[in-house]
């Protein structure tokens, strides 16, 4: 085995319907403003919740949105946040990770919109500094950067799937249209564990 052999813990679990997630996201789109959300390109979903500042503010369009809805009720545990994060073309989120939610918790993506020209890219380095700007890496310097110890992946849309976000990464989406993701923060438990261990690993 390598030396540098790491797992991205990158799984994929079950299809959900990507038409009603498509007819929910145009919803949401509708009534919601990426803008107004954390960092510019967030909606979140629920009346309200923790107050971790990723989820402010609460929109409350989840009660105009059925299949989130029905999405978020499945769960059977705590969903700490429920929001859409939308990458538009041609940019990139700063190199960072997510070890600020706290080690009960797990994320999921569920992309609804994406293109063949964006990338998830994860290191196991650290970094002297704490996160980069956005749009500050493309996928090529991000490798060049981290090389030997990257790795690159796409997520399918209608999938669930997790990774481990503690480890450094970006999204780079290089396609020409823009990207969104239904993002889910669950808090662990056995039927959390239960879940992913039904997910195939990447």
């Amino acid at each position: 085995m390598s030396r540098h052999a790491w797992s991205t813990g990158w799984k994929t679990g079950p299809e959900y319907d990507l038409t009603r997630l498509k007819n929910d996201l145009f919803m949401a789109e509708t009534y919601g403003k990426y803008e107004d959300g954390a960092f510019g390109h967030a909606i979140s979903l629920p009346e309200s919740g923790n107050e971790h500042y990723n989820n402010q503010p609460y929109t409350g369009i989840i009660k105009k949105t059925p299949y989130f809805k029905e999405i978020y009720d499945s769960f059977k545990t705590e969903v700490t946040s429920f929001r859409l994060l939308r990458r538009d073309a041609g940019t990139s989120y700063g190199i960072h990770n997510d070890r600020d939610m706290g080690d009960d918790i797990v994320r999921f993506q569920i992309p609804i919109r994406t293109n063949n020209h964006c990338w998830f890219a994860i290191t196991d380095c650290e970094m002297e500094e704490e996160y980069t700007e956005e749009n500050s890496h493309t996928l090529y310097t991000f490798n060049k950067k981290f090389k030997p110890r990257f790795k690159n992946f796409k997520m399918k849309a209608g999938f669930i799937h997790t990774f481990d976000v503690k480890l450094n990464h970006s999204m780079f989406n290089e396609g020409n249209a823009d990207r969104v993701t239904l993002s889910i923060d669950l808090k662990k438990n056995q039927w959390v564990d239960k879940f992913i261990d039904s997910f195939r690993e990447n």
